[in-house]
């Protein structure tokens, strides 16, 4: 944990509580308490990833700064996860997947709080260049972790992504580009179906977000099982047995307070009835 002063003054500068931002962690840690709700009830386990863990290891909570929050689920709870969600969720809440009811522009899925609307800038799906303004209530997101390599990761998705944003025109870049698209995809399946079982064989410790994330760093069985328990925002959560190695193999020295470059693309939020 870094010196309280410090971070109190992080919290004045980004975060007071009643400002914006705050506003939208605190409606994520809903969607976190729900999440955590029902994995707890149904016996799934997931764990506080990425900035959220750093952010719980060094700031106690929400990184000052941040706007999202990410956990991970093993690929093979996906199953036992949708139909959780499905039977357990409450109204205001909804999981998005993209083989369940709507997909996302990742394969990872997200959990959403219907109570508050962020309005944010966002690429033109027909022209990347361009900004657009975009309704979206505010989730967070769950990364399925599967055995495999960040260098063979990165390999496939240089087919895969592509393919994917295509098919599902999250990006919509002319007519031509998509037939291509649709013609490979399967190609793109193929390929990581085969990694998938690879990663399976020879990587059995060695875990990776699934393919199309866009994030590549090692994760690794013996820094994460059995899991343990940290504390975010005043609630206690799973997390990696071992998450000062978990966070180096992600970040180095997590520690350090970075040099701060906000890029928040957020217009404003309304709150729902």
């Amino acid at each position: 944990m870094i010196n309280p002063e410090i971070h109190q003054k992080l919290r004045q500068q980004y975060n007071p509580d009643g400002s914006m931002l705050r506003t939208i962690q605190m409606s994520i840690l809903d969607s976190l308490l729900e999440l955590d709700r029902i994995c707890r009830k149904e016996g799934i386990q997931y764990w506080l990833d990425a900035g959220t863990l750093l952010g719980a290891a060094r700031h106690g909570g929400f990184i000052p700064w941040d706007d999202d929050l990410d956990v991970c689920v093993m690929k093979k709870d996906r199953k036992k996860l949708k139909e959780a969600m499905e039977k357990e969720l409450k109204p205001s809440f909804e999981f998005e997947d993209i083989n369940f009811k709507k997909y996302t522009a990742t394969t990872c899925a997200r959990l959403r709080n219907n109570r508050v609307s962020v309005l944010r800038n966002v690429p033109n799906p027909q022209n990347p260049k361009e900004t657009i303004v975009k309704r979206n209530n505010v989730w967070l997101d769950i990364f399925y972790l599967v055995n495999g390599r960040p260098e063979i990761s990165k390999k496939i998705d240089l087919l895969y992504g592509p393919c994917f944003r295509r098919v599902f025109k999250t990006v919509e870049d002319g007519k031509f580009k998509r037939f291509v698209s649709l013609c490979l995809f399967p190609v793109s399946l193929l390929l990581i179906l085969l990694a998938r079982i690879w990663g399976f064989l020879f990587q059995h410790k060695l875990l990776i977000y699934d393919y199309g994330c866009g994030f590549y760093a090692q994760r690794v069985k013996d820094d994460i099982f059995p899991l343990s328990e940290i504390e975010f925002e005043g609630h206690i959560f799973p997390a990696p047995s071992n998450y000062d190695k978990y966070l180096r193999r992600i970040y180095g020295d997590w520690n350090v307070i970075p040099d701060i470059k906000t890029s928040h693309n957020i217009i404003d939020i309304e709150e729902n009835k």
